[in-house]
């Protein structure tokens, strides 16, 4: 995982539950909650705590290694990818996906001094596969309503 520039760097004793958080996220596109990397890691260590997983995890994000983000109302996810990048999540199924966006965006008619330091785009929507899932049951509905 990349260092964020900007971000102090601290002391991250590396144990083998550790390695296998870092493993469970490395590559990981899923956007993964802490449940789900803690329910991943358990399988290989089952003695070890969620609250261990979930401190690695802060610790990562404070690190500047990893993202957490709160596009999900339920809880947080969390992002290895730290590159500059929008996220898109469908309201039925929960899926999150990253999407491209510009590297630097300016907010229009910000307060004269106010230094952006970080910015969040969240777009919500349906997914392909729900889309198709809906629509049978739309359909469906629409023509009870029409033999009526």
């Amino acid at each position: 995982m990349k260092k964020r520039p900007g971000v102090p760097q601290s002391r991250f004793r590396m144990t083998p539950q550790r390695a296998e958080i870092l493993r469970l996220l490395e590559g990981n596109t899923s956007h993964p909650s802490a449940e789900e990397i803690y329910r991943g890691v358990h399988r290989k260590f089952p003695r070890i705590s969620f609250a261990t997983v979930y401190n690695t995890l802060q610790s990562l994000f404070r690190k500047g290694e990893l993202l957490e983000i709160r596009i999900d109302p339920k809880r947080s996810r969390f992002d290895p990818s730290t590159a500059p990048h929008a996220h898109l999540m469908c309201v039925k199924c929960g899926t999150i996906a990253d999407v491209r966006r510009p590297a630097k965006l300016k907010p229009l008619g910000k307060p004269a001094g106010f230094k952006v330091l970080s910015c969040n785009v969240e777009f919500y929507g349906v997914c392909p596969a729900c889309a198709g899932k809906a629509a049978p049951k739309e359909a469906a509905k629409c023509q009870k309503r029409t033999r009526k």
